[in-house]
C-alpha cells in the first residue's frame, strides 16, 4: 500500500509516526509512475494490515496526503487501486 505525499520531509516524519504506532516497517520511496501526478513525489510503503491505524494517524497527526493506495497483481500486473 502506498500513501502518497508531496516532500521527502512529510514521507519521513510520516514513516517514523506510523512506525512507532504500528510496530511495522514503513519505506519511504519514490512514487510509481502509473499513480504519480507529476513533480517531485514520495510515498510511504505500509503493510496492507495497518490501514486503519495509518488513517488514524494522518487525521491526527496534520500531515497532509494526496492519495492512498492499494497495489494488486492481475494477469502478471501491478495494478494501483486508490482507497476511499
Amino acid at each position: 500500500m502506498y500513501i502518497v505525499v508531496g516532500s521527502a520531509t512529510t514521507a519521513e516524519r510520516l514513516k517514523r509516526r506510523l512506525e512507532k504506532v504500528s510496530g511495522y516497517p514503513a519505506l519511504v520511496v519514490r512514487t510509481p509512475a502509473p499513480i504519480r501526478t507529476g513533480g517531485c513525489s514520495y510515498s510511504v510503503r505500509i503493510d496492507d494490515r495497518t490501514l486503519d491505524l495509518a488513517k488514524q494517524v494522518l487525521s491526527t497527526s496534520g500531515l497532509s496526503y494526496k492519495k492512498i493506495y492499494r497495489v494488486m497483481n492481475r494477469n502478471g500486473e501491478r495494478v494501483y487501486n486508490a482507497v476511499p
